[in-house]
């Protein structure tokens, strides 16, 4: 064996010529590989080439060299030196969960999508003879499916309120200073199936911003459909909103907890 090869585990293979008569000490070298393919091989020798069910991937070899005993290194080794080393080894396998396969050998864990069950996934580990005992979780469709309602309830309660509070510019420049809303085909919900105290903080945002104008609802709202409020020019007390929760409504999905954003129901 030649001394002047050094393939170590850092993801990339160097080449040494004509160096002295000392070896080198290399401290960042945690994996020393001297065999004769490298000696043979060069460079290529830390690449693995791969067809798995039609998709391509490159692998490291220093990668299948930690899972020594699973099926997969001892295919790469059995087909190592029978084989054209430019000339993928086919896998007959799901190369879509094999992106997966990798990321798990890769990390010792993951987490998996909602639509991968965790059956499919622990499947394939046993074919590759890879552990599966430990680090594999699942993301949960009820919590995404939550997050999601969460976004749209807030997305919602928002264009509806910079909607009513553009109406009420509208309607207090023409010198109404009680605005009726009704609900229209604009508007995603009826004003009373928020959370009122919620709703009255962005509608009075928005106004506060965008036109310097504040609401209070109406006591008249509790005899009528309508969504009845009181506008009136800001007060000195309410110009500052250095304090508004809401500064970074933009943002969304913004800080509202969804049990409190809505009622459940839509009269």
């Amino acid at each position: 064996m030649s001394e002047n090869v050094f393939v170590y585990h850092w993801h990339k293979t160097v080449m040494c010529e004509d160096l002295p008569q000392h070896r080198y000490s290399l401290s960042i070298m945690d994996d020393v590989i001297m065999d004769e393919d490298a000696l043979r091989l060069g460079s290529s020798v830390d690449k693995i080439k791969l067809n798995v069910g039609g998709k391509r991937f490159e692998v490291s070899r220093s990668l299948i060299k930690q899972y020594s005993d699973s099926m997969i290194a001892r295919l790469v080794s059995d087909n190592w030196r029978k084989t054209d080393q430019a000339e993928a080894i086919f896998i007959d396998r799901d190369g879509d969960l094999f992106g997966y396969i990798l990321n798990y050998m890769r990390y010792g864990s993951i987490v998996l999508p909602v639509n991968l069950p965790k059956s499919m996934f622990q499947r394939e580990l046993d074919f590759y003879g890879l552990p599966s005992t430990y680090g594999i979780t699942q993301e949960s469709s009820i919590e995404t499916m939550k997050e999601l309602q969460n976004c749209v309830e807030n997305a919602e309660l928002h264009h509806d309120m910079l909607l009513i509070a553009t109406s009420c510019y509208h309607q207090y420049m023409v010198g109404k200073k009680v605005v009726h809303i009704v609900s229209d085909e604009l508007l995603k919900h009826n004003p009373f199936y928020y959370h009122y105290p919620t709703a009255m903080k962005v509608l009075n945002y928005y106004l506060k911003k965008f036109h310097g104008l504040e609401a209070a609802a109406s006591q008249a709202s509790l005899f009528s459909t309508d969504f009845i409020l009181e506008v009136q020019e800001m007060t000195k007390f309410s110009k500052d909103t250095s304090d508004d929760p809401l500064l970074g409504i933009f943002t969304l999905p913004v800080s509202i907890n969804f049990d409190e954003t809505t009622h459940h129901d839509d009269d």
